[in-house]
């Protein structure tokens, strides 16, 4: 259990990148908002404007020309567990244009409450939104790091990708590809929160959540960003960002609260902690942690709530199977420690339930694992096809891949060896990872797969080696660049849909032809449509670490093989038309896999968020129990977000930035109007 005290030290070694920019004081910012506000009406009334070429249903806010005066309680703020009277009870639906929005007052209070940690919002793109002005230092800032994952989880206000800063043409977007390039309109704050909370320890969460239920204020919770379903933002919302709680910790010997059981070797992470702050931590003490791939992934929020696939989880397993106990506050604005012994229900369903639900993470302790070598073999090949009118469910190339693939699989899995494989139309990817002492197994397990590759007629190898690094940092620097972010670009807008799939389906010809099938037809719909055609293949399913349900985990993943993702990507310069398209394609493109395997499951952190059975796609046959823990120890809901438990639907004004049809929704507050 970390101490209260605790919470109020940032770890000097963990938080120097972090620490720094979360930009202007909250008193810097509203000297800027105020002369917005002398030049235009700040106040804000509802209106319906209605678009039919427009991707989503949205609407937006004008201007009045007198500006609604806000209640005054005289800045006194009680942080009672009910919300004002000028609140509908439970709704926390309270916006900017209504009479329960906090005071200036109000606000300047509870800011002085929570040592100035409140913040005004400013899209990161801004300072390239001035016309009347060459291009600042920042916008040069800002521009040169458009599609840089680290650069965009260091400030509120930008998410990994583009969609979720946007609602509907409210929104603060460069060019992805030329960032550059002159921007035109208006710098708009989508779909962000006028105001976020900086936090660093418990205290400032429990007063921020106080401080949502007393005036009905709808609460959004970031830390990097990383999210495909837009849960991260949400208009009109008070944003909670735990970004910058970087505290870590290595404990030799550990035992949970009020239990009996003694571990070795655990780690303790704020909630802020990304991957790579966290492999190098420990990397240095001599243990590896279960992370993902990429390096800026915040792995205590979404990642390590919502399972937490990695390299090391065929091996280990999944993030939330190394979860030992964590320091958490809860709706009531109580800080709790968690573990099997002590709220073992709240526990369970942090542990694959999803971030954002059930309580604000605080601390994660978790199981941590001796280092060994990382071996990797690494291929990257082009496949001798030709270009034009290629029909991807006819060629035996990709066929022969696929089924080689699916064969040695079982195989691989046996031996903890993870995969990401990515399969695009005229070439391919694969990196097959075993974390090993045992330096030449990698060789003789995948000597088949090997042997085919570098073989057939059809295939031009541009690399096919094996390595062996000392550390998973030096991995990762040969991998992340060229492969894994190369297939995962952020800074774009992004569609995806996903699907699991079991085990059984690849121990006999005839399955493992239908798994070649689905796939081939899944990125020829793509291709088709879109022109890309890309599948990736991951094998990092935690195959060898049955739970016994002890995780809230979709499970779905303990019997997973391959966890197959489809996607399309599209800039500020797409149409909305062609938005829609490219969605409707990613959506469409996933119904082979669905049918191969109707009762499989889809991870919720990378999925696709129009999934209509998504109570059963995400969490399988656990989520009404998780329902039921949600009711207990949320009962107003306050955590909400895009289909987590408990989502009440799309007629949650919530949720009003996800609408597609004709007209335009509500976005937030302008930037002329935050107070």
């Amino acid at each position: 259990m970390i101490s209260e005290r605790d919470y109020h030290t940032i770890s000097r070694e963990a938080s120097r990148k972090g620490s720094k920019n979360h930009g202007p004081s909250f008193e810097r910012k509203e000297k800027w908002h105020r002369a917005q506000i002398r030049r235009r009406s700040f106040w804000l009334v509802l209106t319906i404007t209605v678009y039919s070429t427009l991707f989503w249903t949205y609407s937006i806010y004008t201007p009045t020309k007198t500006p609604i005066q806000p209640v005054d309680t005289s800045g006194q703020s009680t942080f009672q567990s009910g919300p004002s009277h000028t609140t509908p009870r439970n709704n926390y639906i309270c916006t900017p244009s209504q009479p329960c929005w906090p005071s200036p007052k109000q606000w300047h209070t509870f800011n002085r409450t929570i040592g100035g940690k409140l913040h005004l919002t400013v899209p990161w793109a801004q300072p390239c939104f001035n016309p009347s002005t060459s291009p600042s230092k920042h916008c040069h800032a800002v521009a040169s790091n458009y599609m840089n994952s680290n650069s965009r989880t260091q400030q509120y206000g930008s998410m990994e990708f583009l969609d979720w800063e946007m609602c509907g043409k409210s929104s603060c977007i460069l060019n992805s590809f030329e960032p550059f390039r002159p921007v035109s309109g208006e710098c708009a704050l989508g779909r962000l929160s006028p105001y976020y909370v900086d936090a660093r320890n418990a205290s400032e969460i429990s007063r921020t959540l106080g401080f949502a239920r007393e005036h009905g204020i709808r609460l959004s919770i970031k830390n990097t960003g990383h999210d495909y379903f837009g849960r991260s933002s949400a208009a009109n919302s008070l944003a909670l960002w735990t970004h910058n709680m970087k505290k870590m910790a290595y404990h030799e010997m550990f035992r949970s609260k009020h239990c009996k059981k003694r571990y070795t070797h655990v780690g303790v992470i704020g909630a802020g902690v990304q991957a790579q702050e966290a492999w190098e931590f420990f990397e240095k003490l001599g243990m590896m942690v279960t992370v993902g791939a990429v390096g800026s992934v915040g792995i205590a929020g979404g990642f390590g709530q919502g399972g937490g696939h990695g390299p090391l989880s065929p091996k280990y397993g999944m993030m939330v199977d190394q979860a030992i106990e964590f320091d958490v506050v809860t709706a009531d604005g109580q800080l709790r420690t968690i573990n099997e012994c002590t709220e073992p229900d709240l526990f369970w369903a942090m542990r694959g339930g999803g971030g954002g639900t059930f309580a604000v993470l605080v601390a994660y302790m978790f199981q941590l694992h001796p280092a060994v070598p990382i071996n990797v073999y690494s291929v990257h090949a082009t496949f001798n096809t030709s270009k034009d009118s290629l029909d991807l469910t006819n060629s035996s190339v990709h066929k022969e891949l696929i089924h080689t693939l699916a064969q040695n699989q079982p195989r691989f899995a046996d031996y903890g060896i993870a995969g990401y494989n990515f399969l695009h139309p005229h070439h391919f990817i694969s990196l097959q990872v075993h974390p090993s002492s045992d330096t030449s197994a990698l060789k003789r397990i995948t000597e088949q797969y090997h042997d085919f590759l570098s073989t057939h007629p059809s295939i031009t190898l541009i690399n096919n080696t094996y390595h062996t690094f000392p550390t998973f940092s030096s991995w990762h620097a040969f991998t992340e660049t060229p492969s894994i972010a190369q297939n995962g670009p952020v800074g774009l807008g992004l569609a995806e849909s996903s699907r699991l799939l079991p085990k059984h389906l690849f121990s006999s010809q005839e399955d493992i032809q239908r798994v070649t099938s689905a796939i081939l037809t899944a990125m020829q719909t793509t291709h088709s449509t879109l022109g890309s055609g890309v599948a990736h293949l991951y094998a990092t399913a935690p195959y060898n670490h049955p739970d016994n349900s002890a995780t809230g985990l979709n499970p779905a993943w303990r019997e997973a093989m391959w966890h197959v993702v489809l996607g399309g990507m599209w800039t500020s310069d797409t149409t909305p038309a062609h938005r829609l398209e490219v969605q409707n394609t990613i959506s469409a493109a996933v119904q082979p896999l669905k049918e191969i395997i109707p009762e499989s499951g889809a991870y919720v952190n990378e999925g696709d968020w129009r999934e209509e059975d998504w109570k059963n796609v995400f969490f399988g046959g656990n989520y009404k129990r998780l329902e039921e823990v949600k009711r207990k120890w949320d009962p107003e809901s306050v955590f909400r977000c895009w289909k987590c438990i408990g989502w009440t639907g799309w007629d949650d004004p919530m949720y009003e930035c996800y609408q597609q049809g004709t007209q335009e929704a509500r976005p937030s507050v302008s930037l002329g109007r935050v107070r």
